[in-house]
């Protein structure tokens, strides 16, 4: 019937008036199937290859390319033929070309190989394989990426060593959704709630990235979003995982001739593995896209989370050792938790003034609501952002230049109660804080000659908080703090030196400004002295292909030095306060390497290595009447390997081995305290196949397969209380697994 269908279609091309038909098949450049469902573009006409690969599409006298998209592989681009042939069209999955990917992360689109910074690649592939149910361990996959992870609501990122010396969470990293920025007001960064199924494609920035994103002297990381090329596609995914853990999500994604959507809702729950441990998470997620006329697409992205978590806490080493499973003794008694929602929405016009000229206008607006019940107080939080982007690009013949304004407001409400009741009087403090900064940002991309590109770019911060002490009864530590002006340049270099390898050269500049409790002096008032941390980084990368392009290399060296070092001196349980004490030096070297293998008797393979060797270390730091100058620097690994292999067959087997060696860290400023190395191994298997009209996935993964004992997170510089051993351990999942089963139809 389909082939039919295809003859019918071919009859009726070719009786069209002055038009002509080209005919062809889209294959698998590894293997040689053939694509279904490929996306095929010739002029203003579009078609879908069927299930044998084929397409037959009309085509007008001045038509002269044929582009070919398809999930997870790279586009393609070819010639219309002089002579009445049929094309043969080969794909290549993206991340076997990852050099040739295309990426945004410096907003001005470039291929990886040719872009001038360290950028890493996730690919849909790797985050399936991974986990359905978490980004932690393919961002540990990640070269000079290290994410902590205590529980799925506690988490703590850092890369190159920034943000290692946050207490519960992720900062100085900037995080973006499309267009949304995730990271709040004060810097604070939290992905752990999002969908693994809402993005297609994650982009790390490694290192200071002031001149594009503004305030984010670690990196940032970029979430894209994709509806994929099929007409229409409607998948199910369930979960079932060990301690009581499932996920069951739908997504849905539909093309049409002028529009493109994306729907996905998932629910994740999990008793957890230690007591006080229970998640239960439900996602809504949508992205839209409009094509109004020739020169004009709107794009509209909406995401809601609702979730409640229990809080295990940190536990001491006695702990860790004998009974991991325990809560730490306070948070399980008062069966600690937090209960959230989150709403954002975006909506991005883009305007072609002319055919290189490019203007664009981005809204956002976030709200979310927290009630936090800790064994100190009872904690509500309400928070509303509101952002907003213009910019402009414009192509020249060698050119193109990015240059516009951002900025973000956000209003952030917090009470603190005695007890579980939310009583007037009960209350212990009510506060309102305004958080605000703009950017203005200017940045070239300049083909200086076919295979030199320069990239000068400039970024002027302006950041201020005002906070406003509503409960006086203990006194008024209102108060305002606008710090200078930031401006932050950036230079950084490419050269193509063959066809498949690069070499870059980037200096930049970062900073991160304090939070406002950061600013706060021990009476509550603003502290008029502390500044924002800066600092340089100066890197040489070389990235591309060699060994008959089947090895694929990315190495990068580099050296950041930040000044100012924010310091969070603790004062009580949950009261800190911020000054700056010093500076650090960050050297490394980060390498990322992926072998693809020639298929043998169709079986595919591929290994891959990468990770991170640094010497992070406190320049020049004092606390107190403590001088740690010389000291390794709190919450970081000198020595992070990752390593893998994968092997595919023609009849939709998939197998994973993968590894991840993590070295010991230091536990305090002192280095008095170290953590242990560990290894750990996960495997994976998996089937696809088709049965009834639909594609079936199924896996299952065994994580930590020779059950190491560990700690996957660590509270940094743990005080001690009343006598009480300090807290520093977030004991790691032991052997578990996991089941996974995946239904789709694609139209």
């Amino acid at each position: 019937m389909k082939v039919l269908l295809l003859f019918i279609n071919i009859l009726l091309v070719c009786q069209l008036s002055g038009q002509k038909a080209v005919t062809g098949i889209v294959k698998d450049g590894q293997t040689g199937e053939p694509i279904s469902y490929a996306l095929v573009t010739v002029g203003a006409n579009k078609s879908y290859t069927g299930s044998d690969g084929r397409f037959a599409l009309p085509y007008e006298q001045g038509d002269s390319v044929i582009s070919v998209v398809a999930s997870f592989y790279l586009p393609m681009e070819v010639a219309v033929p002089t002579a009445e042939i049929q094309l043969h069209i080969f794909l290549y999955p993206n991340e076997q070309n990852i050099e040739a990917i295309t990426v945004s992360a410096n907003r001005i689109e470039s291929r990886l190989l040719n872009s001038t910074s360290g950028i890493s690649l996730l690919t849909p592939g790797q985050i399936e394989r991974n986990s359905p149910v978490a980004l932690e361990p393919s961002l540990n996959q990640v070269p000079g990426v290290y994410m902590h992870s205590g529980s799925f609501n506690t988490n703590r990122i850092t890369i190159r060593g920034i943000g290692s010396r946050s207490a519960y969470g992720t900062s100085k990293i900037r995080a973006y959704l499309d267009e949304i920025p995730l990271t709040s007001g004060d810097g604070q960064t939290t992905l752990e709630d999002l969908s693994t199924q809402a993005f297609s494609q994650v982009e790390i920035v490694r290192g200071p990235t002031s001149g594009i994103h503004g305030s984010g002297l670690g990196g940032a990381i970029i979430l894209k979003t994709l509806p994929g090329s099929e007409s229409m596609k409607v998948s199910a995914q369930f979960v079932s995982a060990s301690y009581g853990t499932h996920k069951e999500g739908i997504s849905f994604s539909a093309n049409g001739k002028s529009s493109s959507h994306l729907v996905i809702t998932d629910f994740l729950y999990s008793d957890g593995y230690r007591e006080n441990n229970q998640y239960n998470r439900s996602n809504l997620f949508t992205y839209n896209q409009f094509m109004l006329g020739d020169n004009n697409k709107l794009t509209v992205l909406f995401d809601f989370i609702d979730l409640k978590a229990f809080i295990p806490s940190s536990i001491d080493l006695a702990t860790y050792k004998e009974n991991p499973e325990k809560a730490a003794s306070n948070w399980a008694a008062i069966k600690g938790n937090e209960d959230v929602r989150k709403i954002r929405g975006a909506a991005s016009y883009s305007h072609f003034v002319t055919e290189k000229t490019q203007l664009v206008t981005t809204a956002t607006i976030a709200h979310s609501k927290n009630i936090e019940l800790r064994p100190f107080n009872l904690l509500t939080e309400k928070n509303l952002s509101l952002s907003g982007r213009i910019s402009l690009k414009v192509k020249g013949r060698h050119t193109e230049w990015h240059s516009g304004l951002e900025a973000f407001r956000e209003g952030y409400n917090w009470e603190t109660f005695r007890n579980q009741s939310v009583h007037p009087a009960n209350i212990l403090s009510e506060n309102r804080e305004i958080r605000f900064w703009s950017n203005l940002f200017s940045q070239l991309r300049w083909q200086v000659k076919p295979h030199l590109t320069v990239e000068p770019g400039i970024n002027l911060n302006h950041t201020q908080y005002n906070y406003t002490d509503i409960y006086t009864d203990d006194g008024d530590a209102s108060g305002k703090r606008v710090f200078p002006l930031i401006l932050s340049p950036r230079l950084g270099i490419n050269f193509q030196h063959t066809e498949r390898n690069a070499i870059y050269a980037v200096i930049s500049h970062g900073f991160s400004s304090p939070t406002l409790q950061e600013t706060l002096q021990p009476d509550g008032q603003v502290n008029p002295e502390i500044k924002p941390e800066t600092g340089w980084n100066i890197e040489l990368g070389w990235r591309g292909k060699l060994a008959q392009n089947k090895l694929y290399y990315d190495l990068a060296l580099y050296q950041m030095r930040i000044e100012n070092l924010l310091v969070a001196r603790r004062k009580g349980e949950d009261a800190f306060v911020g000054v700056n004490a010093g500076k650090t030096v960050h050297n490394g070297i980060e390498f990322d390497l992926r072998y693809f293998a020639t298929p043998i008797r169709n079986i595919r393979w591929n290994v891959y290595s990468n990770g991170t060797v640094a010497k992070y270390l406190f320049k020049d730091f004092t606390d107190l009447e403590n001088d740690y100058s010389g000291n390794k620097l709190t919450g970081v690994p000198s020595l992070v390997l990752n390593n893998g292999l994968e092997i595919k067959t023609n009849k939709g087997w998939t197998g994973n081995l993968s590894h991840r060696y993590s070295g010991k860290l230091p536990l305090n400023d002192a280095n008095s305290l170290y953590s242990e190395s560990f290894n750990l191994f996960n495997f994976r298997i998996a089937k696809s196949f088709d049965w009834m009209g639909l594609n079936w996935n199924a896996s299952g993964t065994v994580q930590n397969v020779l059950d190491t004992r560990y700690a996957s997170m660590y509270l940094i510089n743990a005080p001690s209380f009343g006598g009480s051993q300090p807290r520093y351990y977030y004991p790691g999942l032991p052997r578990n697994y996991m089941l996974t089963i995946q239904i789709t139809y694609i139209r």
